[in-house]
């Protein structure tokens, strides 16, 4: 069901406070009825179905924050899944069309255990973290072919002389040797909650009466430089597939994966392990990348949306939900092509948009707005109605101006209104573009209403 949009009245909530009037006919400086700006590559899937021809700008990536999976050392990423997602982004540029931008992957640091539900959810394209395959799994999402068979094995200290037995060993709350020894008729011992296997395997390596540990043997082949004093034991007989996962309903990225997959030659991951290997820390602890709470990231920004926001007649609370859902707040530059900065502009919509560089933070909000204001009066038209055209303005600035007036047209060839998004436009949308398009809208409009109810609240509280 459509999420209608709060607040929209006889003035839009999202028109600048000169009047409805004023905001109507209020253009950008920079746009012409001669230079129509057309966002030329999609921001991403939302917009359809993946096309290794013309990617689009980026491929949000979930990946598994851990020691070995994906870390954070002065300053700059590493880890294997890190590094083999590299290999893949140089090959799916490598595939594209010549002229089309390239395609960037945004890496969405996570809980392994987050990983298939925020992937299920809809939080991103892809998933990473030596994530094995499972019937359970594969209910939920897709998989790629596995880039590493790999087993699970006892690891203990070599001084201790005590029995090589697979049971009663230590392993970490939710790890999937625990569902392995399980399956064996094995019993697994839980090791302290926040312990990882990184940090069990470095004090087998420490204390020669540490409790024996199941421990993948990539990770601990990976580890094996620092763990001089430990043996492996005896492994499990099940081999285990390790895949990307991938979000259902593409198949043509899925596929993409898979060529990619094949022309390394069984190679990645031992590839990877080597490249990582002289930057895993020395007591397993993890770098984890800052997170900054929501409500700062919008203190921070909120002084330039206002600004900008007031020069064309816009409300900033708009312009803030829109960069929460581009990006939740959190600039991503790209300086070599693609969209751009918090607002995920293009920089060849922004240079029509007279700004010249898009990616600093005032510029590229700067562009987002004109660009916005442009698309408010291409959808000021005769029976459209306020709430229809900020529908209309958030899809476009999404999939393009083209792609959402080619939708009302076939609207209105089906019989449908095309001045109407909800029930009508968006039916097409929901049948020719996928429910990405869709989720863009809805998604914007939710953070707008949050935002307008706390800006209500502080309202109200300044008040008293």
């Amino acid at each position: 069901m459509a999420l209608a949009v709060a607040c929209i009245c006889l003035q839009p909530a999202w028109a600048g406070k000169a009047g409805h009037h004023a905001a109507r006919k209020s253009k950008p400086a920079a746009a012409s009825k001669q230079e129509t700006p057309a966002v030329e590559q999609a921001d991403d899937l939302n917009s359809g179905p993946f096309d290794p021809e013309h990617p689009p700008a980026r491929l949000r990536v979930l990946v598994a924050q851990g020691a070995s999976t994906y870390f954070m050392q002065d300053g700059k990423p590493h880890g294997v899944e890190y590094a083999m997602l590299l290999e893949l982004e140089k090959f799916l540029n490598q595939q594209k069309a010549k002229a089309a931008p390239k395609v960037k992957l945004e890496f969405i640091p996570v809980e392994a255990g987050e990983l298939i539900p925020l992937l299920k959810r809809g939080d991103a394209d892809m998933a990473a973290g030596l994530i094995p395959i499972s019937d359970a799994a594969k209910g939920l999402v897709d998989f790629s072919q596995p880039y590493l068979q790999d087993r699970w094995c006892a690891m203990r200290s070599k001084g201790n002389d005590g029995e090589d037995s697979l049971d009663g060993l230590l392993v970490p709350p939710g790890s999937f040797g625990k569902h392995l020894l399980a399956d064996s008729g094995k019993t697994p011992v839980d090791a302290p909650y926040g312990t990882s296997s990184e940090k069990l395997l470095l004090a087998l390596n420490q204390d020669a009466d540490a409790k024996p540990t199941l421990a993948s043997r990539y990770i601990a082949d990976l580890w094996s430089k620092r763990l001089p004093k430990v043996q492996t034991g005896s492994c499990l007989e099940q081999n285990v597939d390790v895949a990307w996962a991938i979000t259902q309903g593409q198949p043509a990225l899925r596929d993409a994966i898979n060529r990619f997959l094949d022309k390394q030659g069984g190679k990645l991951a031992s590839t990877a392990s080597q490249l990582t290997q002289r930057y895993l820390s020395t007591d397993g602890s993890v770098n984890a990348v800052v997170q900054i709470d929501p409500l700062d990231k919008l203190a921070f920004f909120a002084p330039v949306f206002q600004l900008v926001a007031k020069a064309n007649n816009l409300d900033w609370l708009l312009l803030a939900a829109i960069g929460q859902r581009e990006t939740k707040l959190n600039p991503i530059v790209r300086k070599n092509g693609g969209p751009t900065g918090v607002m995920q502009v293009n920089p060849q919509t922004a240079r029509k948009m007279g700004v010249t560089d898009p990616h600093g933070n005032e510029g590229n909000i700067t562009a987002a707005a004109r660009y916005l204001a442009h698309l408010r009066d291409l959808f000021d038209k005769s029976g459209i109605d306020d709430d229809d055209q900020l529908y209309f303005m958030l899809a476009a600035y999404n999939a393009g101006e083209g792609r959402v007036q080619q939708l009302r047209k076939e609207a209105a060839r089906q019989g449908l209104d095309p001045n109407r998004w909800q029930g009508n436009v968006e039916q097409v949308a929901r049948r020719s573009v996928g429910p990405h398009l869709l989720d863009y809208v809805n998604s914007v409009s939710r953070f707008y209403i949050a935002y307008q109810k706390k800006a209500g609240k502080a309202s109200a509280a300044a008040g008293k």
